[in-house]
């Protein structure tokens, strides 16, 4: 009966390294992202937003960015904040 109690001990402190090593390596990934969409974005940059609106930049500063979205004679501009860009299409 010892020996049952230790091994689910040893199953359940697996399990919560596991679940803290997913939820680490998610997150850095998404720091990642981040970092990356802010040293790269420029204006003509293709981007898909978290909301996943497709657009071009037109103008951005620290905190926001103003996209065109839509075609040709049909198009709208939307201003959404730098943190929601999901991805960079085209740079």
């Amino acid at each position: 009966m010892d020996m049952n109690l230790k091994l689910e001990y040893i199953i359940l402190i697996i399990l919560a390294l596991m679940f803290y090593f997913y939820s680490l390596k998610d997150d850095i990934n998404r720091k990642k992202n981040k970092k990356f969409i802010k040293e790269n974005l420029k204006i003509g940059s293709k981007i898909i937003t978290e909301s996943k609106i497709i657009g071009e930049v037109v103008e951005f500063n620290k905190t926001d960015c103003l996209i065109i979205s839509g075609k040709d004679d049909k198009f709208s501009y939307i201003l959404v904040n730098i943190e929601s860009i999901e991805n960079i299409i085209e740079i």
